[in-house]
């Protein structure tokens, strides 16, 4: 199994650091390509190595997605590895990465645990917020001391979200990676969200727990630059809002667990089916769901939360059913426009604040039958159609993860 490690590059200067970091490495079958992206970026390594291909870029648009591609394209191995052209690999990093592919045959991309080093390459002690579950420790490797991220695990919530998805180092099985198309060269920020959406769908994600990549920190780093970053976090929502379904189904599928639309009998026109979903129709007044404990994977809830008299059941009951980190989807007509009250068949109200009352510990015992542990993957208030908006009925959706024993979910856990 060869490996091909990929590198495009505007900027040299630090591109001997991640050859160092290359021929110190224990897995000997590699070639590195490096893609010059601007006309007077030069280098060459600092001695001759027939392992190092350096390549000068032909795209026209130089959107980072459009030379990721490009630089992939040259590729010849089975496995292709990210190495940014600031950042360096520990000296295990390829070996673990071959022996996770090889151990995981249906793994679509292989990720570890990281640390940050400054632009001096000393080590870097900033932590993201640990209130969104991040998870750090101090580790001593090739005789330097770092502070080692713990990477999150690969769930449909953790990956719709850039914030949580898998840190580098990333790297992807080459088949799998042509299969879903590769990096869009359209993108000139979020090419790597893209890319992972697209693998997770099409396979797992295997995680290596062990610190593999040390990312630099400088301000020329893309997540510095105030415009870029707000754009980011604008179309990691987007992404997420597009393709969290998907995701989960994707997920559930691989897992074995069940992937069901709730349906009531109390429905006024057409039923809008959502066939990647199997129907679960179900009884509002039931004392229980028809569905053994922790066999599913994702609940699609539409026009269901305002039918149910009794919510603690009903979360009670999502909950039991859902596996950790399994998804409860829910599209509900909000007490901020009409649509709550004027259906005489509406027997429960909601909006955002609503869901505070069922995520959040201190305010549980407003609803003390209420025992399912929930997290808000996301919420928001808005308007289905054109339709809704000219007569004034918003929805509010609110994506709720089952939270059990298991891998924390990033984000605040309230419950």
């Amino acid at each position: 199994m060869r490996v091909s490690v990929f590198t495009p590059t505007h900027h040299a200067r630090y591109l001997d650091d991640c050859y160092a970091s290359l021929k110190a490495q224990s897995f000997p079958d590699w070639e590195w390509i490096v893609l010059l992206n601007g006309k007077a970026t030069a280098w060459s390594p600092p001695q001759p190595d027939p392992r190092v291909r350096v390549e000068r870029s032909n795209a026209r648009a130089r959107n980072v997605g459009a030379v990721k591609q490009e630089a992939c394209a040259h590729a010849t191995g089975d496995i292709l590895v990210e190495l940014d052209h600031d950042d360096r690999l520990m000296s295990n990093a390829l070996i673990e990465i071959v022996d996770a592919f090889t151990s995981h045959p249906s793994a679509s991309l292989v990720y570890s645990d990281f640390a940050q080093i400054n632009e001096d390459g000393t080590a870097n002690y900033d932590r993201f917020d640990q209130a969104n579950g991040w998870e750090y420790a101090e580790e001593s490797v090739d005789a330097q001391r770092y502070l080692r991220c713990h990477a999150m695990a690969p769930s449909p919530h953790n990956v719709g979200y850039i914030w949580y998805a898998p840190n580098h180092v990333r790297s992807f099985r080459r088949s799998l990676y042509e299969q879903v198309g590769g990096y869009d060269a359209s993108l000139p920020i979020l090419d790597d969200h893209d890319l992972m959406i697209k693998l997770f769908k099409a396979g797992d994600f295997v995680h290596i727990p062990k610190l593999l990549y040390l990312q630099r920190i400088h301000r020329r780093n893309t997540q510095s630059i105030p415009e870029t970053n707000a754009n980011i976090q604008e179309q990691t929502i987007e992404l997420y809002l597009e393709h969290i379904e998907d995701l989960a189904l994707s997920w559930a599928g691989r897992e074995g667990l069940q992937s069901l639309s709730l349906r009531t009998a109390t429905t006024i026109g057409e039923i809008d089916i959502d066939e990647r979903f199997h129907v679960g129709e179900i009884d509002p007044r039931a004392d229980r769901l028809t569905l053994a404990d922790n066999s599913v994977g994702v609940l699609k809830a539409v026009d269901i939360l305002q039918r149910v008299p009794n919510r603690a059941w009903f979360l009670n009951e999502c909950h039991r059913v859902l596996v950790h980190g399994g998804l409860l989807l829910t599209d509900t007509p909000s007490t901020d426009g009409r649509g709550a009250f004027q259906d005489p068949s509406h027997v429960a109200f909601y909006n955002e604040n609503s869901f505070m009352y069922l995520t959040r510990a201190e305010l549980r015992p407003t609803i003390p039958e209420l025992t399912a542990r929930l997290q808000v993957s996301h919420l928001r208030t808005y308007y289905p159609s054109d339709v809704h908006e000219a007569i004034d009925i918003p929805y509010v959706k609110a994506n709720l993860i089952a939270i059990k024993d298991g891998p924390r979910q990033g984000g605040p856990l309230f419950c």
